[in-house]
């Protein structure tokens, strides 16, 4: 009994250490980097991922990015590079690096 519990929990481990390798190798394969607007259009309308790119912080921008190709914002890192650009729809100066991607 006692090395069955050790086996089962080994074996869990692997499983959730597997899961968590896949879904990383897919998220880093699946993320692409523009700072042209129209680019991000034709990427988010052909391919599935998620687009990193500059935002300004304006909801406004983020509303007609959502209402133009139906994109939202997924993510925020808390941790931003040390770089800035130019916010993908307004073109104004910002350092906010954004995660944005359609729901499926």
């Amino acid at each position: 009994e006692e090395n069955l519990v050790e086996t089962v929990k080994e074996l869990l481990d692997n499983i959730q250490e597997n899961l968590f390798t896949r879904a990383k190798k897919f998220l880093e394969e699946n993320i692409r980097e523009t700072s042209d607007y129209n680019e991000f259009k034709k990427i988010i309308e052909k391919q599935r991922g998620l687009i990193k790119t500059y935002w300004c912080g304006s909801k406004d921008c983020e509303d007609k990015i959502k209402e133009e190709t139906k994109a939202s914002i997924r993510c925020i890192p808390f941790e931003q590079e040390e770089a800035s650009g130019k916010c993908i729809y307004c073109g104004k100066e910002s350092s906010t690096l954004v995660y944005f991607a359609r729901a499926y």
